[in-house]
């Protein structure tokens, strides 16, 4: 960040300073919703659009993070424990759903159990729905019901299925909150360590992206994700001021002493990142891609990939869903993938090999998925979070890990590179 022409402070002094007069995130202009008329598709403002809060005087509390980092760092805390993909709730969970909510069904529950992030109701027949209370506006979750109505005109059926209210609405509203319900899914968080896993969890996002391509809505569209030098120069930007600030602390702990024993690494692969995606063909492809964009899920974790006992993995949780380009999906799950294999390149030939099955990857494509996996995207959401957010040990433990990993990690990358460099020479 260049220095003000008002002072001679130092850089890391100014950035603090910076930081200590900027306005609360949620304050910042373009952090709402994006709504649109006709069919043009909205401009990202930020990386994800911002999670849709209730009113003030509900009393309903809405105790999942409103900030999607928030949500997907406490997701990771825990380890899945129930044969639905959904652990049992605890203290800290959100409040029971309201009664009023499930009176606008036609079902009539006979048992009611609270698990985390969800409630799942059985009804005397049997039956089991899992009814979410929102974090996204109602408008949002009409989207992800008629997107999802449109893939399963196309084929696309593993995904948790909409149950539409006695007003036909995938949406109630109640004292100012928003609820949907879903067809529950038996199944286990998918094993990311685990090449099957990973497989069929590669071939599911593939179909649901494909199937989705050509989808308008004519009364809402979430902000697209396919800035990707723009998302990455963001991270890039909120590294270094990580960085900074953990520099200008004066009683340094263990996990402001790793990061910054990490520095030139962090740096060198954030600029690399960059460079990959600053390219014309890859600028090119995008903006084709773009022409007809399919859906990616963009909240790819364990628990929202069910391996169901049939040997698939069905979807659920689509509040992230938008229109982007599937790189991001197979950087998602194939990061998370590593994370969990100690870089096991197996998962990568998985991967690639399932979604190539379902529309072929070019050279280009590749590379960004090379370039998304390159930025070192776990350090930065742990400082992000530690910085600003909260701090706990389990943050310190992660970035160790990470550290750990980094030769794997490098020959890895370097192998992919290697690889896609020289794809298709065969052929020729």
């Amino acid at each position: 960040m260049p220095k003000s022409p008002r002072t001679k402070l130092p850089d890391w002094v100014q950035q603090l300073i910076d930081e200590f007069t900027r306005p609360p995130y949620f304050l910042s202009p373009g952090n709402g919703a994006n709504q649109n008329t006709g069919n043009q598709r909205s401009q990202p403002s930020n990386e994800h659009e911002q999670s849709y809060t209730p009113q003030p005087e509900s009393r309903h509390q809405q105790k999942t993070p409103a900030n999607p980092m928030q949500r997907a760092d406490r997701e990771r805390r825990h380890e899945p424990a129930q044969t639905s993909g959904l652990r049992a709730g605890t203290a800290a969970d959100s409040a029971r759903i309201p009664k009023a909510v499930l009176t606008k069904y036609d079902f009539a529950s006979a048992k009611r159990e609270q698990l985390q992030g969800v409630e799942q109701v059985t009804t005397e027949d049997g039956q089991r729905y899992a009814v979410k209370r929102a974090s996204i506006p109602p408008a949002r979750v009409r989207f992800m019901h008629r997107a999802l109505v449109y893939a399963r005109k196309q084929g696309f059926t593993r995904y948790a299925p909409f149950v539409l209210s006695k007003q036909k609405s995938p949406v109630v509203v109640d004292d100012g909150q928003a609820y949907y319900v879903t067809k529950w899914i038996d199944g286990q968080p998918a094993h990311f360590a685990s090449a099957e896993h990973v497989a069929q969890t590669a071939y599911t996002l593939a179909q649901f992206h494909e199937a989705t391509r050509g989808f308008v809505n004519e009364k809402y569209a979430p902000a697209d994700a396919f800035d990707l030098f723009g998302m990455l120069q963001r991270r890039t930007r909120d590294l270094r001021h990580m960085l900074i600030r953990a520099d200008a602390k004066r009683d340094k702990d263990a996990f402001d002493a790793l990061l910054l024993s990490l520095r030139d690494a962090l740096l060198n692969d954030a600029a690399h990142s960059l460079h990959l995606v600053d390219d014309a063909e890859a600028i090119a492809f995008l903006a084709e891609d773009k022409d007809e964009a399919g859906l990616c899920h963009l909240d790819v974790i364990p628990g929202n990939c069910l391996y169901t006992p049939d040997h698939h993995v069905c979807l659920i949780d689509f509040d992230l869903a938008t229109y982007a380009p599937r790189a991001l999906d197979m950087a998602h799950l194939l990061r998370r993938g590593f994370q969990a294999s100690d870089w096991n390149g197996e998962l990568a030939y998985a991967c690639f090999l399932h979604f190539d099955a379902v529309r072929a990857i070019p050279k280009v494509e590749y590379r960004l998925v090379e370039s998304l996996l390159r930025f070192p995207y776990l350090p930065w959401r742990l400082a992000h979070t530690r910085y600003r957010y909260f701090v706990n040990e389990a943050q310190l433990d992660e970035l160790q890990r990470y550290a750990l990993q980094e030769e794997k990690r490098q020959a890895f990358l370097s192998s992919l590179a290697d690889q896609v460099e020289h794809l298709g020479e065969q052929e020729e």
